[in-house]
């Protein structure tokens, strides 16, 4: 997992400049890139630049929720669960805001974040739950942010909220 929460306050900023010059010397703006001793060149339409290029390029991000455990607690079902973001188009992602809405879309919660994927990788949000007074119930979890391009990122799954079975001990 090499995703990663973005703190905030007046040390990340000093730390976030410190870590700007430190990628920006790093960089190299051609249009070729090695891997493992082979060059890849991307492929342009005439008169195209490299930035142009990049800038069509958008994330692709996925988002899967790992059941984790079922409370009855405070007159509400709690179904805790590890939500898992994927990022397949190597475009890394900045998400900004997260909107939780059960009992069939009437009773939403919303609330801005700072969660960062980077580009191909996961990030793993553990011990996050969604609540509802009643059963069965469908939730709906959404997430918006803006990609290393500029483009808006919007990712969204559904829920199907029901009791646990049990598992008869025989």
């Amino acid at each position: 997992m090499t995703g990663y929460r973005i703190l905030k306050g007046p040390a990340a900023i000093f730390g976030a400049g410190l870590l700007s010059i430190a990628l920006l010397a790093g960089c190299d703006d051609s249009s070729t890139e090695q891997d493992g001793g082979t060059k890849q060149t991307e492929e342009r339409a005439p008169g195209a630049s490299a930035q142009s290029v990049k800038a069509e390029k958008k994330a692709q991000l996925s988002l899967n929720v790992e059941p984790q455990g079922y409370l009855f607690i405070e007159g509400r079902h709690r179904f805790t669960q590890t939500r898992v973001f994927t990022e397949t188009a190597g475009v890394g992602v900045t998400l900004t805001s997260g909107k939780v809405c059960v009992s069939f879309g009437k009773e939403c919660v919303e609330a801005e974040v700072a969660y960062r994927v980077d580009a191909g990788q996961k990030l793993a949000l553990q011990k996050h739950y969604v609540a509802t007074e009643t059963l069965p119930d469908e939730a709906v979890i959404e997430y918006k942010g803006i990609d290393d391009n500029g483009n808006q990122v919007l990712v969204t799954t559904d829920m199907q909220l029901e009791i646990p079975k049990q598992e008869s001990r025989d």
